[in-house]
Formats: C-alpha cells, sequence, structure tokens
C-alpha cells in the first residue's frame, strides 16, 4: 500500500468511528466496542511510525504491510452498507484481524534502533524536531491513559509516570534547544522518541489485555518491565551518556552567554518540572548507588533533595524578572541533574572513561557542589522575592511586624528556636531605629536620597523577616536558607545604621546635605505655554487680572488653589499671555515646580526667562546662557536673579507648588520696590497658598457646574454644529459624570470624537464612566490593617488615619463628599482622572495590580509581583492565579454580588500573609482555615455555621460580615470570643449566642460594635461591661409581647450609639423601652422604633457634648415635642424621620438649639409648622423637607426670608423634595 493510500486511509477510519460514536441509536456497549477500536488503531498508527523511523524493519515488513492494510479493511467493514444489518459480524472480522496481526507483532517485534529523526531537513529555526518528538510523546501517553480506562493495570500506570516524567526532561531540554547540528541534542530526541514508541508498544502488548488475555506471550511481564526500567531511568551506561552529554551542552550554552527569553512562562514551568523528575530519581537512587559511597551519600542526599524541594516550591510561584536569574536557576538544576546521574552505579566500558572522571569529580566534590548549588539557590530566591516586594510602603508596616515578632516568638517558640537569637537581635535593631522611621514620617529628611533609601531597605527588611518566620514556622524553606537569610539581614541592618547616623552627623554639622539639594530629588519639569481659549471661569478671570493690573502698589502672590485638573495652569497662563496684563510688566519669567525638583535649576529657568527679556538684544545665544548659568553655585543664582527683578515690574508665574519649603526657595529674590510686581502661583495645596500670601486671599477654584462641563464638552466634540436633543440629554449625562473637572471633560471629548455621534453609541460610552463613592469609615480601618497608618503616642490610628485623608482633601487629591455632624469627612472619591493615575503608578511600583473582567490577562502577565490584587473578574478563572498569589498581602474582589465564591475560596488558603481579604460583594460560603496574619475580612455570608470562616485568624482586627439571609438571624461564630485584637466588629442580621456571651473574653481593642442583633436588655450591658474601651455602639433589639423590661444603661465613653428597636406596629403604640443615657462623651446619636416620653427628650436634650440626632419612627408622647430654653446647645444636625405621631413641635425660649447647622424632616406629614425659634438661629444653614404638608413648607419659607433678610445670612437653602420633583428654594 503506498504511503498516500495509507494515510487518506487512516484519516477516513478515524472520521469514521468518530461519526459511530455520535449515532443516537447505539447501546453503550456499542459504543465501548467503537472506542475499543479507535485505541487499538491508534496504537496501530503508533508501530506504523516507530517502522518509518529505523532501518531495520526488514523482517517486520510483512506484519507492517498488514498492518496498513488493516486501515483500509477497517473502513470497508465500518461503512453504513456492512453495519446496518451484520454491525456485530462485521466487528468480530476486525477484531480477529487486529488480534492475528497483534500476535504478529508480538512474535517479532525486536525494539529496532531509531536510525534519524523525522524532519531533520525542516528544522532551521530549531524547534521542529522538539516540537515533533513532544507530539508524538503526548500521542503516546493520551493512548495509554485511554487503555488505563479500560482496565486498572498497575503496570500501565507505572509505564505511564515514568513516561511523564520523561516528558518533564524533555520539556526542559526543549525550551533550550538551539542548534539541532549538536548530535548531543539529536541523540536525546531520539533516545525520547524510541522509548516513547517502544514503551507504547510493550504497554500495548503485553499490559493492555484488551480481550486477550488468555493468549501465550513471547516475553513475560516481569521482563518486558525490566526492559522498560533500563530504558526510562539513567540505569545503563548508555542511556546516562545520553543525559549527561545534553545537560553538558546546556551548561555550555549558558556558560557562553545564551539564556532563554525569561519572560516565557513555558520557560520557568519547565524548570519546575524537570525538578520533579530529579526528586523522583533521587527518591530511588540510594539503594542503587556504590556501597562505598553510600553513608556519605545518605546525609548529602537528604540536603540536596532538601534544596531541590524548596526550589522546586519557589520556582513558579516567584517570576524572575532578570535574564541573569534563570540563568542561575537554570545552572542550579543542571548542576543536580549532573550530579545525580553521576551517582548512579554501573561498570564502565572504555569508550565512557570521560564521562567517567566526570562522575569521579562531582562525587568527590558532592559537598562541594552542595554548597555552591545552596549559595545559588539562596541568591536567586532571595532576589526574586526582593524583586517582588512593593517599592510604595505603609509607615506603620514596621510597627506591625514588631507586634507579630513578639507574639509568634512567644506563640511558636519551639518551632523557632533555632533562629531565635538572629530574630531578637533583628526585633531590638528594628526598635532601635523607629525614631528614624519617625523623623521620615515627619519629613524631617525630606530631600535626602540616602536617608529615603535606607528606610525602603528597611521596609523591604520587614516583609523579608515576616517571610521567614512563617517559614520556619510551616517549615517549607530550609533551616539553612533561613538562617542565613537572617545573618545578611543583620549585616545589612547594621549598614543601614551606620549611613543614617552619618547624614544625622551631616545635619548636624552645617548643613551641607541641604546646600547639594534642598528637596528629594532633582528634576525640572518645564511646563509647555499654554494659551488654550476658557470656558468657564469668566467670573474670575476679569477679577484676577484687576488683582495683577490694578490693585495695592506692594508686591502681591496671586495664588490659585484647586485639585489637579481643574484648570489651574491653564487659568495661570491665560492670565501670564493676557495681552493687557503682559503689556503691564517690564519683566516676565515663568517655571513650572514639581513634588520633585531641584532649587538651582528652578533658579535657572527664573533666571533664564527674565534674562532674556531684559536684555532683549543680548548677543549670547540659549546654549551658551544656560551653561554660563550651570556653572553658578544655587545662592549666586539666587543674587543674580534679585538684582535682575529690581528695580524693574515683575510678573512671575511659578506653576505647581506642592511645599510651603519652595516658596523659602524663591522668596528672597522677589525684592518689594512698591511698584505693583506680581507672583502667579498655582498649587493644589490651600496651606500653600496660604503661606506664601502678602496682600490678596487665594483663590479657591470652583468646579465646573454642569451647564459648564456641558459646554466645554459639546465644543470639544461638535464644535459649532448643532446637536439633537436626545444626544444632548446623553451628553449632558456623560458631562456631569466627568465629575465637574475640566482636564477630566477634555480626557472624555478626545474620546467621544472618536466615536459615531448615534445615541445608542453615547450611552454605552456613558455607563462605562465609574462614578464610586468610599465610605471613610472602611476606607481608614483598610489603611490601617496594610501597616499605611504609623502610630503616634497618644492618638488612636483611627484618628491619624482620619488626619492623613484631611491632608489629601486639603491637598486636592482627594475629594470630600459627604461630611458628619462633627465636620468630619464620612465618604469620598478620588476623581477617574487621577484614580486612573494612581493605578499605574502602583502597578509599577508592585503595589496593587488591578484586574478587570474580560481582561486578556492572565497568571503569566503578574506573578508574584504584586503586593494587593483587586480583582473585577469572573471567579471561575481566579483558581488559574492562584500559585502566583504566595506573597499577596490584600486581595479586593470587586464584582456581582449574585456570583458564587467557592471556586475563589478553594485558593485562599495558598495566600500565606494575606492581612486584608475584601470581598463584601461577594457571597461566601466557605473559607479554607490558617490565615494567621488576617487582620481585615469583609464579606456576605449564607451560613447556618461559619465558624470556619475565622478560625485560626487570632489578629483579625476588623470583621465585618453580612447576612444576605434575611429570614433567618444568625449567631456569631464562637470563636469571636478568642479575637482579643478585634477594633472593627461590624455585623447585620447577626446575633451574640448565649453561649458567645457567657464565654466572652475582654476586647480591650474594640472600639465599632455595628448592628447585632440583641434579644435582651441585659445582654447589651453584658458587653458593654466586655468592652471597655467601645467608642461607636450600633445594634437592633426585637421587643415582643413577653418582653422583659429593664434599664438600658449607656456608658460615659460611648461617642457614637445608635439604637434599632423593632418595636413599631401599625395601629399600635410602642411600648416604653426605659433607658439611660449619661455618656458625656456621645456625639451622635440615632433612635429608632421608641416611645419617647418627656423625661426620655429631657434627658437627651441635656447631653453636652451631642452633635448629631436622629430620631426615626418614633412615637412622641401626647404627640408633642417641647424643647425648653438652653436644650441642645452644641447640636449641629437634627433629623426626623418617618414620625406620624408628631403634630406639635414648640421651642419654650429663644435659646434652643443654639448652633443647629441642618434641619431635616422626612416623612412628617402631621407635623404643623417648623418652631418660630429657627428664624433666630444664625448658624442654620439649611433645611430640607420630605414628603411634608404645605404648612411646614411654608414656615420653612418663614424662617428663610428672616435668615436671608434680616440676618444677612445670604447663605442659608431651603430644600424642597417630593415624590416627583426636588426644589431648591
Amino acid at each position: 500500500m503506498s504511503s498516500n493510500h495509507y494515510l487518506s486511509s487512516k484519516r477516513h477510519l478515524f472520521e469514521r468511528l468518530q461519526q459511530l460514536r455520535s449515532v443516537l441509536n447505539f447501546s453503550e456497549t456499542s459504543i465501548d466496542i467503537v472506542e475499543f477500536f479507535r485505541l487499538e488503531f491508534k496504537f496501530l498508527e503508533i508501530f506504523i511510525a516507530l517502522q518509518s523511523f529505523t532501518d531495520e524493519h526488514h523482517n517486520m515488513l510483512d506484519v507492517f504491510q498488514k498492518a496498513q492494510a488493516l486501515f483500509q479493511d477497517a473502513l470497508v467493514n465500518f461503512s453504513e452498507l456492512h453495519l446496518a444489518e451484520y454491525f456485530d459480524f462485521c466487528t468480530f472480522k476486525v477484531q480477529n484481524k487486529i488480534l492475528l496481526t497483534k500476535l504478529e507483532i508480538r512474535g517479532k517485534y525486536s525494539f529496532p534502533k531509531i536510525s534519524s529523526l523525522p524532519l531533520i531537513s525542516e528544522n532551521k529555526d530549531g524547534t521542529a524536531i522538539p516540537k515533533f518528538v513532544t507530539k508524538f510523546l503526548n500521542a503516546v501517553m493520551k493512548n495509554l491513559r485511554d487503555l488505563m480506562k479500560l482496565g486498572d493495570n498497575h503496570l500501565l500506570h507505572g509505564v505511564h509516570r515514568e513516561l511523564k516524567l520523561l516528558k518533564n526532561f524533555l520539556y526542559f531540554v526543549s525550551e533550550r534547544f538551539i542548534d539541532h547540528q549538536r548530535q548531543h541534542y539529536v541523540n536525546f530526541f531520539t533516545h525520547v522518541l524510541a522509548v516513547a514508541g517502544h514503551a507504547s508498544m510493550l504497554a500495548w502488548l503485553y499490559f493492555s489485555g484488551c480481550g486477550y488475555e488468555d493468549q501465550d506471550v513471547a516475553l513475560s511481564e516481569m521482563n518486558v518491565l525490566l526492559f522498560l526500567q533500563m530504558k526510562f531511568k539513567p540505569i545503563q551506561q548508555c542511556v546516562r551518556k545520553i543525559f549527561v552529554d545534553v545537560l553538558q551542552s546546556l551548561k555550555l550554552s549558558i556558560q557562553s552567554g545564551w539564556y532563554p527569553n525569561v519572560q516565557s512562562q513555558k520557560a520557568v514551568d519547565s524548570e519546575y518540572r524537570f525538578v520533579v523528575a530529579i526528586l523522583h530519581n533521587l527518591a530511588v537512587l540510594s539503594p542503587n548507588s556504590n556501597s562505598s559511597e553510600k553513608v556519605p551519600l545518605k546525609d548529602h542526599l537528604a540536603i540536596l533533595e532538601q534544596m531541590i524541594s524548596f526550589l522546586r516550591a519557589n520556582i513558579t510561584r516567584v517570576m524572575i524578572p532578570g535574564l541573569e536569574f534563570l540563568r542561575d536557576i537554570d545552572t542550579v538544576v543542571i548542576d543536580v541533574g549532573l550530579m545525580m546521574y553521576s551517582l548512579y552505579e554501573g561498570e564502565w566500558e572504555k569508550e565512557y572513561i570521560e564521562l567517567r572522571e566526570l562522575n569521579r569529580s562531582l562525587v568527590l566534590d558532592l559537598m562541594g557542589n552542595i554548597q555552591c548549588i545552596n549559595t545559588a539557590i539562596y541568591v536567586t530566591i532571595r532576589k526574586s522575592f526582593q524583586l517582588n516586594l512593593p517599592r510604595i510602603h505603609g509607615l506603620g508596616y514596621v510597627d506591625f511586624l514588631l507586634n507579630n515578632l513578639k507574639e509568634l516568638q512567644t506563640i511558636h517558640s519551639d518551632s523557632l528556636a533555632s533562629v531565635a537569637n538572629p530574630l531578637q537581635i533583628i526585633q531590638m535593631e528594628l526598635e532601635g531605629l523607629q525614631p528614624f522611621l519617625e523623623a521620615i514620617a515627619e519629613e524631617q529628611h525630606k530631600g535626602i536620597d540616602q536617608i529615603q533609601h535606607c528606610a525602603t531597605q528597611l521596609f523591604d527588611i520587614a516583609y523579608e523577616v515576616e517571610y521567614l518566620v512563617d517559614a520556619r514556622i510551616s517549615r517549607e524553606a530550609p533551616v539553612w536558607c533561613i538562617e542565613r537569610w537572617l545573618l545578611d539581614i543583620m549585616k545589612e541592618i547594621a549598614l543601614i545604621k551606620d549611613m543614617a547616623a552619618e547624614i544625622h552627623e551631616m545635619k548636624m554639622v552645617g548643613g551641607a546635605v541641604n546646600a547639594v539639594t534642598a528637596h528629594k530629588s532633582s528634576n525640572l519639569v518645564r511646563s509647555s505655554r499654554m494659551n488654550q481659549e476658557i470656558i468657564g471661569f469668566e467670573d474670575v478671570i476679569e477679577k484676577l487680572r484687576d488683582q495683577l493690573i490694578k490693585g495695592t502698589k506692594g508686591r502681591d502672590v496671586i495664588s490659585i488653589v484647586g485639585m489637579p485638573g481643574l484648570g489651574k495652569t491653564t487659568l495661570a497662563y491665560r492670565l501670564y499671555y493676557d495681552r493687557s496684563v503682559s503689556s503691564h510688566f517690564d519683566i516676565r519669567a515663568q517655571c513650572c515646580v514639581s513634588q520633585l525638583y531641584s532649587r538651582k535649576e528652578l533658579l535657572m529657568a527664573i533666571l533664564s526667562d527674565a534674562i532674556t527679556e531684559k536684555f532683549e538684544r543680548s548677543k549670547k545665544q540659549p546654549d551658551e546662557l544656560a551653561d554660563q548659568l550651570r556653572r553658578k553655585q544655587p545662592d549666586e543664582l539666587a543674587d543674580q536673579l534679585r538684582k535682575t527683578l529690581l528695580p524693574r515690574r515683575y510678573l512671575i508665574l511659578v506653576d505647581d507648588v506642592w511645599e510651603t519649603s519652595v516658596w523659602d526657595d524663591l522668596v528672597g529674590c522677589f525684592n518689594d520696590a512698591n511698584n505693583g510686581s506680581r507672583i502667579i502661583l498655582t498649587t493644589r495645596n490651600l496651606e500653600v497658598a496660604n503661606y506664601t500670601r502678602f496682600q490678596s486671599d487665594p483663590l479657591q477654584l470652583r468646579m465646573f457646574n454642569d451647564d459648564e462641563s456641558w459646554e466645554l464638552l459639546r465644543k470639544m466634540v461638535v464644535g459649532e454644529e448643532s446637536c439633537s436633543p436626545l444626544l444632548t440629554k446623553v451628553g449632558q449625562q456623560i458631562a456631569k459624570k466627568c465629575g465637574q473637572l475640566p482636564l477630566s471633560v477634555v480626557l472624555v471629548a478626545g474620546i467621544l470624537a472618536e466615536l459615531e455621534k448615534e445615541e445608542e453609541c453615547w450611552k454605552q460610552f456613558a455607563n462605562n464612566l465609574e462614578d464610586n463613592v468610599l465610605p471613610v469609615r472602611e476606607l481608614t480601618w483598610l489603611w490601617i490593617s496594610q501597616g499605611f497608618v504609623k502610630s503616634c503616642e497618644g492618638k488612636s490610628l483611627e484618628d491619624i488615619a482620619q488626619g492623613y485623608l484631611e491632608d489629601l482633601i486639603g491637598r486636592n487629591l482627594v475629594m470630600g463628599t459627604k461630611t458628619s455632624s462633627r465636620g468630619k469627612t464620612k465618604a469620598c472619591r478620588i476623581h477617574d482622572l487621577l484614580h486612573d493615575f494612581c493605578k499605574e503608578r502602583a502597578k509599577e511600583e508592585n503595589f496593587l495590580l488591578w484586574i478587570k473582567r474580560n481582561e486578556n490577562a492572565g497568571p503569566s502577565s503578574c506573578f508574584d509581583s504584586h503586593n494587593r490584587l483587586a480583582h473585577h473578574m469572573s471567579i471561575s478563572t481566579v483558581g488559574d492565579w492562584s500559585s502566583c498569589w504566595s506573597h499577596v498581602g490584600s486581595v479586593f474582589l470587586i464584582d456581582d454580588p449574585a456570583w458564587q465564591s467557592r471556586d475563589l475560596l478553594y485558593q485562599i488558603y495558598t495566600f500565606k500573609f494575606l492581612k486584608v481579604l475584601n470581598m463584601m460583594n461577594i457571597l461566601v460560603d466557605y473559607f479554607p482555615t490558617g490565615l494567621v496574619y488576617l487582620r481585615f475580612f469583609a464579606a456576605k455570608v449564607s451560613l447556618r455555621d461559619y465558624n470556619s470562616i475565622i478560625d485560626n485568624s487570632w489578629k483579625l482586627e476588623v470583621l465585618m460580615l453580612q447576612n444576605t439571609n434575611f429570614s433567618r438571624i444568625m449567631p456569631l461564630p464562637i470563636r469571636v470570643r478568642n479575637m482579643v485584637k478585634l477594633r472593627h466588629l461590624q455585623i447585620g442580621n447577626c446575633c451574640f449566642s448565649k453561649e458567645l456571651l457567657e464565654n466572652f473574653e475582654n476586647l480591650y481593642d474594640l472600639q465599632t460594635l455595628s448592628t447585632p442583633f440583641i434579644a435582651e436588655v441585659q445582654d447589651v450591658e453584658l458587653i458593654l461591661r466586655k468592652t471597655p474601651n467601645l467608642r461607636i455602639l450600633e445594634f437592633e433589639i426585637q421587643v415582643f409581647e413577653n418582653f422583659q423590661y429593664g434599664i438600658l444603661n449607656i456608658p460615659t465613653r460611648i461617642e457614637k450609639l445608635c439604637i434599632y428597636c423593632h418595636n413599631f406596629r401599625p395601629g399600635k403604640v410602642p411600648k416604653i423601652i426605659p433607658f439611660s443615657i449619661s455618656a458625656p462623651s456621645l456625639r451622635s446619636l440615632t433612635l429608632c422604633g421608641f416611645y419617647l416620653h418627656h423625661q426620655h427628650l429631657s434627658e437627651i436634650a441635656s447631653l453636652q457634648n451631642l452633635q448629631a440626632l436622629r430620631l426615626l419612627l418614633i412615637h412622641f408622647e401626647n404627640e408633642e415635642w417641647k424643647v425648653s430654653n438652653g436644650e441642645f446647645l452644641r447640636l449641629r444636625s437634627l433629623k426626623l424621620q418617618l414620625i406620624e405621631s408628631i403634630k406639635e413641635w414648640r421651642c419654650i425660649g429663644d435659646d434652643a438649639f443654639p448652633q443647629l447647622e441642618r434641619l431635616v424632616l422626612h416623612g412628617c406629614p402631621f407635623l404643623k409648622e417648623i418652631p418660630s425659634c429657627f428664624e433666630d438661629i444664625s448658624s442654620l444653614l439649611s433645611i430640607e423637607l420630605w414628603h411634608c404638608n404645605e404648612s411646614v413648607v411654608k414656615s420653612a419659607r418663614v424662617i428663610q426670608e428672616t435668615q436671608v433678610e434680616d440676618y444677612q445670612n445670604s447663605g442659608f437653602q431651603v430644600f424642597i423634595h417630593d415624590d416627583h420633583a426636588f426644589i431648591k428654594v
């Protein structure tokens, strides 16, 4: 049969068999028979292929031709004409022919030698041969797996396992195969092809059964197995030579400077696979080694195996971004492979003298080789670990580490005994360096690069020590590696101490460091001249122009303050280039200051402009002038600038000033000649603007209103063209989503201009714009949990974190969207433009990896190089990433709340160093244990028992659980009683069980307890006794017919109290719930569902520090509320919601609510009017009405008229809402 005829028959036969499997009226038995034939012909295909690879098939020629003919015969027998009526007969004929052919193959099979590899002529790029051999091996293993399904034969499993190990070796070599002409490589691939083919044949002929169990065999199974062992394992010297030669060739390639593409995940994966193969061989090596070497080998091999296991555990978890590291790992793996093959015993023939000498030298220096590999593994893994560390750090992280070290050394003293001494020394040294870190936090060393570098090194050390402690406890790293790592860390800390002391001495001597640079680094960002048309701000341009041209004769600073993208720079340059302004001044100069700059280059920028304008006829070229200025010292430049500006009228534009120190560097150059000189200064920091003020107040640039945003967007997208009403409506929505920020409008307009001007297209674009508001309370908790907040004696971490946020708001980097009655920000947002920048920067600095659903991102693109993950993707894909997350510290999952998360939660056990797991939008029904570092956990739950959710999380500080099963109140996990570090416990639709309350430990750190369900008043008092430092208490309580009354005493330390009483029944008067509130620190109070007696109201009114009061579903005694003179002295916000029982509201005297700023009435349909005393409250800013009757609206308007006209309170506003509209009066 011709080759083409055979190939055609083969293709059509397999197609026919596939068709038969899909015939619906076939029985299951018939389908099994079809599958049996498919598998038999697959093995026949391998037999035929093997014969084509050898020149020794003359004795097999007859059976070779019969095997080819079988394909044509089977195709005829399996045709529809024959099969329809004679299925059993046709299949019997084919089966009998296969049996006879198989017996003949078994009788003549002589393991022919592969004479040449296929595709040798096509292997120009060095990839055809590896691909062919790999494909062939995969096909063989697939056939074996299918064969194993037909019967459980342990010998088949053994053959498959050995082929898998050989495949690991093949992958390692294939990924590094570069020169097909090297005979060593060709010999290796030929060997793999031969072993795979012969193993396939022998497994099929002797181990498969397949209905032939009773046939006589030419060889026993044991002889066949021994033959395969000789071919699989490097027992024979010829096999070892093949393996050693190919490894030596790879090593020479590496030493010559070649190494594979490190970005290839396959290259790293192949190293891991080869290590697995080496480990398997090491496991069975010792019994086979030379007897004279067994004793020393026993200890050496134990160390060697431990080292490779350590390398194996790290090889795929850590991405290695430097080529030299992958080369180092390759070298280690190859050396271990060479050593392993050198340890096999055997008689040496003359032709293998060189191999014998190589093995002898390796064996004699085994310990030396182990030490070399030891060093290579340690250095490689540590460098990889360090490169993957975040380059942006939280100042509180070292605090967190030190606290951890103390606790872990107590709890795991036995596990850490071998490294206790270096750990204690490191702990002591880091504690001694705490003042140094505090100085950095207070910016005392601002601008000194060496100090910043030292601080970064300390943070890196904190991460490393944390990893090493855990690795020692879990025994996942060898002791030798941990000990060496810790010793190196001790040396590095000593160097850091010396450097810090040296620089501190330089500062004390005379500020020599500041003479070099007064800031963090030297980099001037020169701004391009902007002269864009401005839309909006017409109301301020004329005012600023007057301040520049007219105004005071003394020098003045015109400061423009606003968040990034608001248009500060555009406005400043518009004024700078305004003809009426520019003609008014003799000299103009400009510079742009970034967060990183040098004083010298800043002075050069201003001086260059000033000299050019003063000496317009100067013959000096710009380059010549720059060189001349560069040769001068900063003080010389400052003196020259001062002389250049005097006595002329100058205008200086200083753009983007971050710190007050910039002004200190420049102000000495700006003398006051009383001639109307001006400095225009732009900054995002109001503190800077106030610091530089001479005469004029800083202008805080307002946000765009909606009309201005749409006008700018329309003009940039459609120009002067008309816009349809439908398109206008969508465009206005897009403009509104730009957050009132001009630069955001410009960026959005650039994208929108490229889209079709169609309503649906614009709607889709509008839906993709983000606008998320963050609750400040949870945001600050996250900061603390991740070590971003540096502790300060006398202040809580929460207050410090709130200060951080207020500073960001003050710098216009974050926008506050909601303010509490105390004036603190309750909710905030960051603009999309700045948000995108932060995400990109965080990615660059290994700080955060943001993964969106549907993005084509895979594990190989991130590995372990990011410390935090924000996941916006399908839960089903998360398993692919689990091996990359070994050192991730924070995970944020943000997605559809309806999705289930079991597939994800099975992977979380790999996040050993996880401190934050935020899954508030994910429904959790399972959670693995063992996250001992976890400090923040948030999720939705729907479980009968979720004790396992937080098992072993003894360091947990924030626990947020929301029970989604609203039909059932769930008891809190009993293990909560042992979470002595809890600071914030926020639980919805959950309760404290009796067992938990009775065995509750004192939670001294607990500050927030939010919305648990309480069964009895006595339970509240018990909880309060167990939480002596609680500041915020919010809970729900149910009142039944048989409810046991008790006095609810609220302790003095509580600052915020919310009680939701499920006591309200339509048509029934609520029961009186006695309570006593005597907390002088109470600032915020919310009551829901209570019957308030006059005594209760008086008690509330007398609270000295109460600033916010919210009454919801309250029943007032006698349907009235009397407020006496001098009550609610510090109340700033009052909300009455869904209260139908109040009709009369009277104030006795004029001194009630003297500091009230905001009044909200929501759903008080029977209230007649607002008391007239509100007309005289000078602090009142607004009244907001929802669903109130007309008389209340009328009284609000009277109050507004009095406030605005009589008391000149122009900022006072009244807001009226109903179901259909909102009216601002």
